[in-house]
């Protein structure tokens, strides 16, 4: 056979071949009229094909009233992984309703709509970029992402301003709002901004109901307060309570138990049998910032000196100068982050009143000395007491935090004694411990380096400068943090006491 007539062949059963497919097509769809049709996916995997995805959609809303009834809404919706798809098809084996929604409700939650309120840690209100998450943040900034489940907006701000109005009054916030703060004359204090730092957006969205959805407002202001629910419990206050004793109990201070529990206006406020108090340990989801402008008056201390006249017997003693205390008035920029002072700084100061030190006059051949009962003064003069010695977020806070001096301001030896560690840890940063040869050690923390000024076994006297203001290990603004110790800091059977006692 020539090649011509096997082309002709091969052509011809093509042909034939093609016929004969679409003659069997034609046969498989006779008598059948393409029809409208969804079919139905969850998480990308077919489960039906349905008639009507407003039938499905009816059947889900009838079926699931517990729902309903649980978050007073009207509508239950499918779950965000359905995917349905309108399709054309000539197949007539539909699935039927009952079976998709079974199907799904093993597989999947129901949604009902309301709004996410995300907390973003890791930017600041100044942010302008957009809502969406950054694909690139760390473990560690994902976890300062905080997502809130409500059914209305009106819920959320709602609770947002009772937590607001734990840190700072009604009034005050009208005020600020209103800019109808009193101005100061001579003393007092303006809030002069009063914002939520973190970077808070809403969008509407079908929330799935085996999330956490807040229905109730007083809750959801203490999961703001506290940072969850695990973080408080409820006390039962008895008769011999008090403010103190309950605080210290539940490893609080009298401030945070006053901030949990908004019905408790002051520190004068009254406990009665049985009442019922948010007790815990408090971590805010957002952080509450006032800055103060803060004008008052520093009492001065004056200081007792003792000089020796040899005209006079051994015994015998006098005033000659007799001591009066001084007044400087302190204008300070003052930071307040939920409840807690972080940063302040003295932005100036005024003499009132001239401290003077009193000075007695004893007999016998000794030189001029300072008192050996007194204790110096840890910083320079005018300061201010940030953070006070007690229970501060469920630890036990042991020393007092002086600020207002400025980074870089010396650090004053309080008593002589010997230099025994000059060192850094992560929590304390550079650090500074004096043993005073009395049973007691002093610690000075957060300088701003290494101590440049002594070492250990380095002898210093009251008021030498033994290191520099700073902020280094966990700080949250410069600072001194001051420590008075009746044995080695942190060691067994040593006790640490509240500073100001010795003042």
């Amino acid at each position: 056979m020539s090649k011509k007539n096997v082309l002709s062949v091969i052509i011809a059963l093509i042909l034939s071949l093609g016929i004969t497919i679409l003659t069997n097509s034609e046969n498989i769809f006779k008598n059948k009229i393409p029809t409208e049709s969804y079919r139905v996916y969850l998480k990308g995997e077919l489960i039906g094909l349905i008639k009507s995805e407003d039938e499905l959609n009816n059947y889900i809303n009838d079926k699931q009233q517990d729902i309903k009834e649980k978050y007073g809404v009207n509508k239950v919706y499918i779950p965000n992984d359905i995917n349905v798809v309108k399709d054309i098809t000539y197949e007539n084996n539909l699935t039927s309703v009952s079976s998709v929604y079974n199907t799904i409700s093993e597989k999947s939650p129901f949604t009902i709509k309301g709004y996410v309120f995300t907390i973003d840690k890791t930017k600041s209100t100044d942010y302008t970029e957009g809502t969406d998450e950054d694909p690139n943040a760390t473990v560690e900034d994902k976890e300062k992402i905080i997502k809130i489940n409500v059914l209305n907006k009106e819920l959320f701000k709602n609770s947002v301003m009772k937590t607001v109005f734990s840190f700072v009054t009604e009034e005050e916030y009208e005020n600020v709002i209103n800019e109808t703060q009193n101005a100061i004359i001579d003393t007092g204090e303006i809030i002069e901004a009063l914002y939520i730092e973190d970077y808070i957006t809403s969008k509407e969205a079908y929330i799935p109901v085996n999330e956490k959805i807040y229905t109730n407002e007083e809750e959801l202001t203490q999961v703001l307060l506290f940072g969850s629910d695990k973080n408080m419990s409820v006390y039962t206050v008895s008769k011999e309570d008090t403010l103190e004793s309950v605080a210290e109990a539940n490893k609080m201070n009298v401030n945070e138990l006053l901030i949990a529990n908004s019905a408790l206006r002051s520190e004068n406020a009254l406990l009665y049998e049985g009442q019922q108090l948010t007790v815990g340990v408090m971590n805010p989801l957002f952080s509450m910032v006032e800055e103060k402008h803060v004008v008052s008056d520093q009492t001065i201390s004056y200081k007792t000196e003792y000089v020796y006249d040899n005209t006079k017997m051994v015994g015998e003693q006098y005033v000659r100068t007799q001591g009066s205390n001084g007044i400087t008035r302190v204008t300070q920029k003052v930071k307040i982050v939920n409840g807690e002072t972080i940063n302040a700084l003295i932005s100036g100061s005024e003499e009132i009143k001239p401290v003077v030190n009193e000075v007695i006059v004893r007999g016998g051949k000794r030189p001029t000395i300072v008192s050996a009962g007194n204790w110096g003064w840890p910083t320079n003069i005018p300061y201010i007491i940030t953070s006070n010695y007690g229970w501060r977020w469920g630890r036990l806070h042991r020393g007092v935090d002086i600020s207002g001096t400025g980074y870089g301001s010396p650090i004053y030896a309080a008593k002589p004694g010997v230099v025994v560690d000059v060192s850094y840890h992560n929590s304390f940063g550079f650090y500074v411990t004096i043993n005073h040869q009395n049973g007691y050690y002093t610690r000075y923390e957060h300088m701003a380096n290494l101590s440049r000024y002594v070492k250990p076994g380095d002898y210093v006297k009251m008021g030498d400068t033994i290191g520099d203001m700073g902020n280094s290990g966990a700080s949250q603004g410069t600072h001194l943090h001051f420590e008075i110790w009746d044995g080695y800091p942190y060691r067994a059977g040593s006790n640490s006491y509240n500073p100001l006692l010795f003042y």
